[in-house]
């Protein structure tokens, strides 16, 4: 019975397992362990079981030993196996390797643990586990194991004849006619059967791996949306498509930064429009909200969920506004400050409405305005200083991108940015959903897209909702549970940071969000990544820009 239910449990267990990203399988983490500052990538195994390859850079050198422990969710930390410890890369005195493995799928949380000079540290770093792409049989292989499969056919039907047709004789007799007949009808018989059998297991093998295909890779899913008007409102509506019908539901969801989706709008193929919002949900396979004042055009959604057993998934589809949605504009001469900067973002009119759908207070967006003056400036030119790029805000305020240099594909970085006032005084940032900011990433081409955190590019909700289960779990056994592990400190209070690697080569545009004087400001970033590094940020080619925000 277990043997036939076997593909009916991949696909319930394996269906909801996609990835938080579109194109950027790697998960970052930069944050403190106990006293220890760690930056920490993970890259998943390409199929399950298999071995996730880590590698941490600690700042501190006084380090003497670090341990991985992969810790499933339904298992917890008691029925996890032994830690795993990492090794030292030789020639470096601060970087270290290991490699832990996914035995089944799910949501796993990976345990850092640091020990030194400076006593222990502990952090926790949320994975998907699941495989990452289908591996591919070359056709030599193919036919080397075709021709041994062949043989063992040939020799199993020969042997069962043999038994058939001398199995019952005396030694040093000859087999009659009769029994050689009989020998050739078993060995047809067997044939016959082995041959059913191997179609049977090669139609079973067909569909478990149709499923993996399916359901076992990490990939975004699709949602069905619509556009229509409701009380004067655009109302975007999400629901999931047919094929995800065997997945989690949308009523096991966890908030994530206070939200149970975040929500991004790209327009194509200019990526001039850009919208960050937070739907609401309606019933338990509709999330709704309203959309801004948006220009018309092809948007591509990206959709981020947490589930409550920890995972996260990707949504997309693509979106056709074909006229400007929302409130208007209000574009100069109508709604300007003495700046003659665009106001926008004004909150939406009170009506009532079926469901109470409306706007979030934290959602904002961003459209690009044609004509603008030159926004990016190199700082500090001749000084060896590093190449600083620059954003213009609404409010005079300007984004500085203050480490942009050559940057090459699968290369660890951090990205740094720094908020300056109009008089080049510096502006403290403000929480943003309880970070300094937010960043999307996103490929010119939309092969990859990433959402990505101070801390690192995992789910906030993931990280939070194993920490509380290991302590609940430790507390009831009177054992003492650390405190979840801390945002690295050091940056000034107008800077933000964010790990990241790029996957590829290729154009980027970077989206890099903060909260400066209670409004949402959006700084626009472009850059070439090229394989060796060779290339550096170039200047934005769009570079005035209006920010939204309710």
């Amino acid at each position: 019975m277990k043997r036939v239910l076997l593909p009916f449990w991949f696909l319930m267990a394996s269906a909801p397992l996609v990835f938080a990203h579109v194109g950027s399988p790697n998960v970052f983490f930069e944050g403190r362990a106990g006293a220890y500052s760690v930056y920490a990538v993970i890259r998943p195994p390409s199929a399950l079981p298999g071995a996730a390859q880590v590698s941490l850079r600690v700042e501190q050198s006084d380090v003497r030993s670090v341990t991985l422990l992969p810790v499933m969710f339904p298992a917890g930390r008691n029925g996890s196996p032994r830690p795993v410890t990492a090794h030292r890369v030789l020639g470096e005195t601060n970087l270290w390797s290991g490699e832990v493995w996914f035995l089944r799928p799910g949501s796993y949380s990976l345990q850092i643990g640091l020990e030194g000079t400076h006593g222990s540290g502990e952090a926790s770093v949320p994975v998907n586990g699941l495989g990452m792409q289908n591996q591919q049989m070359n056709l030599g292989l193919k036919a080397v194991l075709l021709g041994f499969g062949f043989v063992l056919l040939i020799s199993a039907v020969g042997i069962v004849c043999a038994i058939a047709c001398q199995g019952g004789l005396e030694p040093a007799a000859q087999p009659t006619r009769r029994d050689v007949i009989r020998g050739r009808r078993v060995a047809i018989i067997a044939g016959f059967l082995l041959a059913a059998g191997i179609a049977a297991w090669a139609v079973r093998w067909r569909n478990m791996d149709l499923a993996y295909r399916t359901y076992g890779i990490q990939k975004p899913e699709p949602v069905a949306t619509v556009v229509r008007t409701e009380a004067e409102r655009a109302i975007l509506e999400m629901r999931p498509a047919e094929q995800s019908a065997v997945g989690l539901s949308w009523a096991s969801l966890v908030p994530d930064h206070g939200k149970l989706m975040h929500l991004f709008l790209i327009r194509q193929p200019g990526l001039d429009a850009f919208a960050h919002l937070h739907p609401l949900r309606r019933d338990e396979e509709t999330f709704a909200v309203e959309l801004p004042a948006l220009p018309a055009g092809d948007y591509q959604l990206y959709g981020e969920l947490t589930y409550e057993n920890g995972l996260n998934q990707t949504l997309v589809a693509q979106v056709s506004l074909s006229q400007p949605v929302g409130l208007e504009l209000g574009l100069p001469p109508i709604l300007t400050n003495l700046n003659n900067e665009v106001i926008c973002g004004f909150p939406a009119r009170v009506l009532p409405l079926t469901g109470q759908t409306g706007r979030d207070p934290d959602d904002s967006w961003h459209i690009g305005q044609q004509g603008g003056q030159s926004g990016p400036a190199s700082l500090a030119p001749g000084t060896g200083a590093p190449r600083v790029l620059l954003s213009r805000l609404m409010g005079g305020y300007t984004l500085l991108f203050e480490n942009a240099g050559p940057v090459a594909a699968g290369r660890d970085l951090t990205l740094r940015f720094a908020a300056f006032g109009s008089d080049g005084s510096k502006v403290a940032l403000q929480p943003y959903m309880g970070m300094l900011g937010h960043a999307a990433v996103r490929r010119s081409d939309g092969s990859v897209f990433a959402h990505l955190h101070p801390s690192g590019s995992f789910s906030m909700a993931s990280q939070e909702m194993f920490w509380q289960r290991e302590r609940e779990t430790e507390t009831s056994s009177g054992t003492t549970v650390a405190n979840p592990p801390a945002a690295l400190d050091g940056l000034q209070p107008n800077q933000v940071s964010f790990p990241y690697q790029f996957p590829k080569s290729g154009s980027y545009r970077l989206w890099i969000q903060v909260r400066i004087a209670g409004r949402v400001l959006t700084g626009v970033y472009d850059l070439e990544c090229s394989p060796d590094g060779g290339k550096t940020f170039p200047a934005p080619g769009i570079v005035a820009f209006v920010t939204c925000e309710f």
